[in-house]
């Protein structure tokens, strides 16, 4: 990887080519293997676990090894989340920085986990803190009524159940997040609807195929007002703190698309046969 190879391109022509890894898409359990963190710091940069939210200088493998070099195994734990005695695998490549490497991962970070995870769940905590357990089923059966009600139409998939199934599959969710806001409408406070409606606006900003300066200009706008309005969770102690992986990678967004290009296109491979297969092999008693 360090040599130029000669190789024969589609075009016919011949090119010197020197290899290297690529953008490297990963949930946030198996970022937090990759690049020999612990567990709720970034992977990506240097934010404290205690208020992610920061502003904090990025990751880099000659500052964690400059680091690793002066600092003890438990000052690195608890001042930067760094491993000091594990090696990311990347380190045995000429050029490449796990920090830099990893690329966005929509359907762990923005569908399933800052939407169904957070998002809904908050909602549900939030009409059982103000209304008590009773009437707040009452009103999660209405939102679910709403749900199943919602009429047939192309691109639109049928909940007869509401959104209380069992098992989530990524398609389930990124479905639900079309038809979730008018079905909320009425039984939360506009703060609420406030929130979803600017996360809703961030998520299909981003997945856009092509994304010039107007638009990340408008991922930003969308990502600020979804930070002010979801100040309604905390103001009403359903969360104590939005310093959450999740919740927190959506600030790299926008510097991620400068360095990789379009998130939708570099999230092709992280389709829903994946998932299945994932979800599959989670299931009881299967040998695999």
């Amino acid at each position: 990887m360090t040599k130029p190879e000669i190789m024969r391109f589609g075009d016919s022509h011949f090119w010197h080519v020197v290899y290297g890894l690529g953008p490297y898409i990963a949930d946030y359990e198996e970022q937090v293997l990759l690049a020999c963190i612990v567990r709720s710091w970034c992977a990506r940069c240097l934010g404290s676990c205690n208020n992610l939210d920061e502003p904090a200088s990025r990751r880099c493998r000659k500052h964690t090894e400059a680091l690793i070099e002066e600092a003890t195994l438990g000052d690195l734990w608890d001042e930067y989340g760094i491993i000091g005695d594990l090696i990311p695998f990347t380190n045995d490549f000429p050029r490449a920085d796990i920090h830099k490497l990893i690329a966005p991962d929509l359907l762990h970070q923005l569908i399933k986990g800052a939407f169904k995870d957070h998002i809904v769940d908050w909602v549900e905590k939030y009409l059982i803190q103000t209304h008590g357990e009773t009437a707040a089923k009452c009103i999660i059966d209405d939102i679910n009524r709403r749900i199943a009600a919602i009429p047939s139409f192309a691109g639109l998939q049928h909940f007869p159940q509401g959104h209380g199934f069992k098992q989530w599959t990524g398609d389930d969710s990124k479905a639900l997040m079309k038809v979730y806001l008018p079905t909320i409408e009425g039984n939360v406070p506009i703060e609420v609807v406030q929130t979803f409606r600017a996360f809703l606006e961030f998520c299909y900003l981003i997945r856009q195929s092509i994304i010039t300066e107007k638009t990340l200009n408008e991922i930003q706008d969308a990502l600020d007002h979804f930070h002010r309005y979801r100040e309604i969770f905390k103001t009403t102690e359903v969360v104590e703190t939005f310093s959450l992986p999740h919740q927190h990678s959506l600030q790299h967004y926008i510097h991620l698309i400068r360095l990789f290009g379009a998130p939708n296109a570099i999230n092709a491979l992280a389709d829903s046969t994946t998932e299945q297969i994932r979800i599959a092999n989670d299931q009881p008693g299967n040998p695999l």
